[in-house]
């Protein structure tokens, strides 16, 4: 059989139960059988009625999505305008919302002058409210990344990724922390540095790299895509496995994780007349009949090996 045909006297019904429940105050109720009349008759009060009702129901977010869907009906008067403009405060649309308040509040003598001023408070507590939540949030975050050390590694890579949303400002207090210690995972540490890199930080702080300490400065270095020593070995690497797709995924895999160890010193490790030794003996690595490196010398070959075992150590 095929789909169910709603008759006319059906959205009659769903009505009459709706109107029944919010008079009760049932929101919940009442959204179900408004949904069900708005899905046989699209009506504009309908639409109306059934925002309200989310609204009051808190179901902000799809009050908003609701509205939008006859947007220009809303704008098209001074009262609706009101819903919508409370519906984009309560949606965290702060800009937009002011911007409707700002041109509805010229005329002084408005008819619903009193009620732009009550939105205008409701928008200024909203704004000040986020805000306060803004601040905890970035709070906490910094502590985390104060303390990011003794979390495990995935809890790290997790913080870091949070971090995207800080201030600056934050993120520049918390570097020397992240950099120096050396119990923050090494992809965790280069992941916040791309961060700084992506900020244009320009700061001098001291990094923790395979038991060493360097000198960095954020804004003079490049991201790990825009390394150019990473960006010459992941070319290298297709060009070699052109005809051999699956070995190209496994050797790219693998020296993907090498680089996240190596940078931001790729160079310090990986010289560019050595690029093609490293992609072959990591390659040999997960295939021991692949090609064995050829163009460098014994003792080359010795230290990219000896490196190759050092990094997998590391990562461990």
């Amino acid at each position: 059989m095929g789909d169910q045909i709603e008759f006319p006297k059906n959205y009659g019904t769903y009505m009459h139960h709706a109107m029944s429940a919010l008079q009760s105050g049932q929101y919940e109720v009442a959204i179900g059988h408004l949904k069900k009349a708005y899905a046989i008759k699209e009506e504009n009060s309908l639409n109306v009625l059934l925002v309200s009702a989310l609204f009051h129901n808190g179901q902000v977010k799809e009050a908003m999505d609701l509205a939008e869907s006859k947007k220009q009906f809303y704008l098209s008067n001074d009262k609706r305008i009101l819903v919508y403009v409370e519906l984009l405060i309560h949606n965290q649309q702060f800009l937009l919302a002011q911007k409707h308040i700002d041109e509805n509040q010229k005329d002084p003598a408005g008819v619903y002058k009193d009620n732009w001023k009550t939105l205008q408070s409701t928008l200024d507590s909203r704004k000040e409210e986020e805000e306060k939540k803004r601040e905890a949030i970035e709070e906490e975050r910094t502590k985390q990344l104060f303390s990011l050390a003794s979390t495990l590694p995935e809890e790290q890579f997790s913080i870091i990724q949070e971090a995207h949303a800080m201030r600056t400002e934050n993120l520049q207090k918390a570097a020397p922390s992240v950099f120096q210690n050396p119990y923050v995972h090494p992809i965790a540490r280069s992941g916040f540095l791309s961060l700084l890199i992506s900020r244009q930080v320009d700061h001098p702080f001291t990094y923790s790299w395979f038991q060493q300490t360097k000198d960095i400065n954020p804004i003079n270095m490049h991201s790990f895509e825009d390394d150019p020593i990473i960006q010459e070995m992941l070319t290298q690497t297709e060009k070699i496995y052109e005809q051999d797709p699956s070995m190209e995924e496994l050797v790219k895999s693998e020296l993907n994780m090498i680089l996240l160890l190596l940078y931001p010193f790729v160079d310090d490790v990986i010289k560019k007349e050595q690029i093609t030794d490293w992609i072959r003996a990591i390659a040999q690595m997960i295939d021991p009949t692949a090609p064995a490196p050829g163009k460098g010398s014994g003792d080359q070959i010795e230290f990219i090996q000896s490196w190759i075992t050092r990094i997998h150590q590391e990562f461990q």
